[in-house]
C-alpha cells in the first residue's frame, strides 16, 4: 500500500518557489540599493514624512551662571598679577634708588623728582657697560631739568635770589640757601657744564623737530656733510637749525659767577674751565684763569694765618718758609698753572715751579692738631641694618675746604710720584740752547735725558712702594687709584723713553760695524790718553739691557695693574663670576 502525504493540497497545486530552484547565486554582500533600484516604489512628496533636527538652547542658565563665573575670576586673577607685577617694580626701583642714593647723595629737601633726575644723569655719566658709551644727550636733559627745577622758586628754588646785573645772565645768589643745597646745586651745575662741553656741537632743525650733530647739516660751515642715517628725514640744512644746548663757556662763566660757593669750589671750577679753553686752544684766557685761581688760593692761605703767603707772586714759585706750609688749594692751583705751562711750551718757568712744589710736598707734616679725625664706625648689628632699610640715609659731611696742608700720607706721596713724572718729562724732553759747539750741544742733550730717566724711574719705585702697602679697604681706595694710575703712567713713560735710547744705540751699533775704524780713538788731545772717544761695548748694550729690566718690572707690576676692585656685591654675590 503506498503511503500518503500529509501536505495541503495548496501547496502541491502552488509552483515551486524559484528561488529554491533556480541556479542563480545569490550573493549576501549585494548593495541594498542596488535591490531597491531594481523595483522601487514612486515617490510622492505628501507621502513622504518630514524629517525635524533636534534644537539645543546654547545659553542656559546654568551655563551663564558659569560664564559669568569664569569672567569674574579671569579679571580678578589679571588684576592680582598686574598688582604683583607693579609691586615687584616699585621694589626693584626702590632698591635701584636706595643704591643709587647711596653712590651719588642727594640733599633730602630737594623734591623726588629732581633727586630722581640727579642720581639719572650721574649714574649715565659713569656708565659701566662695555657694550654701550654715555649718552652725552640724555645726561644734559637730566641735569638740565635739575637745574631748572633748582632754580625755579616754584619748585625746589624757595628762597633763591638772582645775582646783580652785572653778572651774566642767569647768575643766581645761593648764599640764603642750606649748605647741603648749595653743594647739591653746585655738582649739578658743574656736572652740566661737563655735559655741554660733550654736546656743544649738537642743533636742532626747527622745521622737522630733530637734534643732530652739527655734522649732517648741509651749509657753508660743513661743506662736507655726512650722510644722514635717517631716511624718514630729509638732512637738515643750516638755515634752519640754532644750538640745542647752552654754551660752555656761559655755563662755566656762571658758576664762577655765583654768590655763596666757597674758594674751593671756585678754584675747581676755574680748573675745570681752564682746562676746556685749553682743549679749544684758546690759551691766553686759561692761563689767566689758572692765575687767577692760584691767586685765590695764596690770598685765602694769607688772611686765614695773618702773614705773607709763601708764594712768590711774580714767579709762581713757593717760598720756602720755616713752619708754613702751603695749603691744599694752593698746591693743587699751583700744580695746574705748571703743567699747564709745561705744555703749552713754557719750560722755563715750568720747571722751576714743579720743583718748588715737588720740595714743598715733601716738607709736608704727617699729622696735624688742627684737623678733628673721624670717628671710627661702630659694627651694624642686624637690628640697625633693618632700620637703615626704612630710613633714608643721611647726606655726608662737607668736605674738606683746603685750607690746610695736607698731609703727608700715601697717596701724597704718589702726588709726590707724579710731579717727578712731570719733571721726568720735562727732561728728556729738554733742548740745549748752546748751540756754538755741537758736540757739548749733543752731551748736554744726553745729560738731560739721562736726569730725566732718573726721576722717572724714582717716581716709578715711589708708586710701586706705596701701591703694596695700602690695604684693600674703601678708605684707601682713592689712594690706590692715584697710585696705579701713576704707576701705569711711569712704566708707560720709562719705556717709551728707553726705547728711543735703544733704538739710537742700535743705530749707532750697526754703524760701528760698517765702520771698524770708529772704535780707535781720535788722540787729538791729552785726554785721549784716559780713552775718551772709545765706545765700550758695555755702552752698546746699555738700553738693550734697561729693557729687558723695565720688561720685568711691568710683569712684576701686572696684578697690582689690572687688580679689580674688591668689594660687598650684595647678597646675589655668590651667583656672579
Amino acid at each position: 500500500m503506498r503511503p500518503r502525504l500529509l501536505l495541503p493540497r495548496g501547496d502541491l497545486a502552488r509552483p515551486c518557489s524559484p528561488a529554491i530552484h533556480s541556479t542563480t547565486t545569490r550573493f549576501f554582500t549585494q548593495s541594498a540599493s542596488l535591490r531597491v533600484g531594481i523595483r522601487t516604489r514612486p515617490q510622492l512628496g505628501f507621502l513622504n514624512v518630514p524629517v525635524t533636527t533636534q534644537q539645543y538652547r546654547y545659553l542656559t542658565t546654568e551655563r551663564k551662571a558659569r560664564l559669568k563665573y569664569d569672567i569674574k575670576q579671569g579679571i580678578k586673577i589679571t588684576s592680582y598679577l598686574w598688582i604683583a607685577g607693579a609691586c615687584c617694580f616699585a621694589i626693584a626701583f626702590a632698591l635701584v634708588e636706595e643704591t643709587l642714593e647711596a653712590r651719588y647723595p642727594t640733599p633730602h629737601e630737594w623734591s623726588m623728582l629732581s633727586r630722581i633726575f640727579f642720581r639719572g644723569a650721574f649714574c649715565e655719566r659713569d656708565q659701566t657697560d662695555p657694550s654701550r658709551t654715555t649718552d652725552w644727550v640724555h645726561v644734559t636733559n637730566w641735569i638740565k631739568s635739575v637745574v631748572d627745577r633748582l632754580e625755579d622758586p616754584s619748585i625746589d628754588g624757595k628762597g633763591l635770589r638772582d645775582a646783580p646785573s652785572d653778572r651774566p645772565k642767569g647768575t643766581k645768589d645761593i648764599s640764603t640757601m642750606s649748605e647741603n643745597w648749595r653743594r647739591g646745586y653746585y655738582e649739578a651745575m658743574m656736572l652740566y657744564a661737563k655735559a655741554a662741553e660733550n654736546v656743544e656741537k649738537w642743533v636742532t632743525d626747527k622745521t622737522q623737530n630733530l637734534t643732530v650733530p652739527n655734522d649732517y647739516v648741509i651749509g657753508p660751515s660743513n661743506p662736507n656733510p655726512r650722510p644722514f642715517p635717517n631716511e624718514n628725514y630729509r638732512p637738515p640744512q643750516e638755515d634752519d637749525c640754532v644750538p640745542t644746548f647752552e654754551s660752555p663757556n656761559e655755563i662755566y662763566m656762571r658758576i664762577l659767577s655765583t654768590e655763596g660757593l666757597t674758594n674751593r669750589q671756585r678754584m675747581e671750577a676755574g680748573l675745570a674751565y681752564a682746562t676746556w679753553l685749553e682743549f679749544k686752544q684758546i690759551t691766553g684766557p686759561a692761563n689767566i684763569i689758572l692765575e687767577n685761581a692760584v691767586d685765590l688760593a695764596a690770598t685765602e692761605q694769607a688772611s686765614l694765618i695773618g702773614g705773607q703767603s709763601p708764594l712768590d707772586p711774580k714767579t709762581y714759585t713757593l717760598i720756602d718758609t720755616a713752619g708754613l706750609h702751603p695749603s691744599s688749594n694752593l698746591l693743587q692751583s699751583l700744580t695746574a698753572l705748571a703743567t699747564f705751562r709745561a705744555r703749552n711750551g713754557d719750560v722755563s718757568s715750568a720747571l722751576p715751579m714743579l720743583v718748588s712744589i715737588l720740595q714743598a710736598r715733601k716738607t709736608l707734616p704727617t699729622s696735624d692738631p688742627r684737623r678733628i679725625p673721624p670717628l671710627p664706625q661702630k659694627k651694624q648689628t642686624w637690628a640697625g641694618a633693618a632700620l637703615a632699610l626704612l630710613t633714608e640715609p643721611p647726606y655726608p659731611d662737607a668736605p674738606e675746604d683746603g685750607t690746610l696742608p695736607p698731609l703727608r700720607d700715601a697717596k701724597e706721596r704718589c702726588e709726590e710720584a707724579a710731579l717727578s713724572l712731570h719733571i721726568g718729562e720735562i727732561m728728556y724732553t729738554a733742548k740745549s740752547t748752546n748751540n756754538t759747539n755741537p758736540s757739548e750741544t749733543s752731551a748736554q742733550h744726553h745729560s738731560h735725558r739721562e736726569e730725566g730717566l732718573g726721576w722717572t724711574r724714582e717716581a716709578v719705585d715711589i708708586a710701586e712702594e706705596q701701591l703694596r702697602g695700602l690695604s684693600n679697604k674703601q678708605s684707601a681706595m682713592a689712594a690706590r687709584l692715584t697710585c696705579r694710575d701713576c704707576l701705569a703712567a711711569g712704566l708707560e713713560n720709562w719705556t717709551m723713553m728707553v726705547s728711543r735710547l735703544a733704538r739710537e744705540e742700535k743705530a749707532r751699533k750697526e754703524e760701528l760695524e760698517r765702520n771698524p775704524d770708529l772704535h780707535k780713538p781720535k788722540r787729538t788731545s791729552w785726554w785721549s790718553f784716559w780713552g775718551q772717544g772709545e765706545h765700550k761695548q758695555e755702552d752698546l748694550n746699555r738700553w738693550a739691557a734697561e729693557e729687558k729690566v723695565i720688561a720685568e718690572r711691568q710683569r712684576r707690576a701686572a696684578d697690582l695693574l689690572e687688580e679689580l676692585p674688591t668689594g660687598n656685591r650684595g647678597f646675589l654675590s655668590f651667583l656672579q663670576a
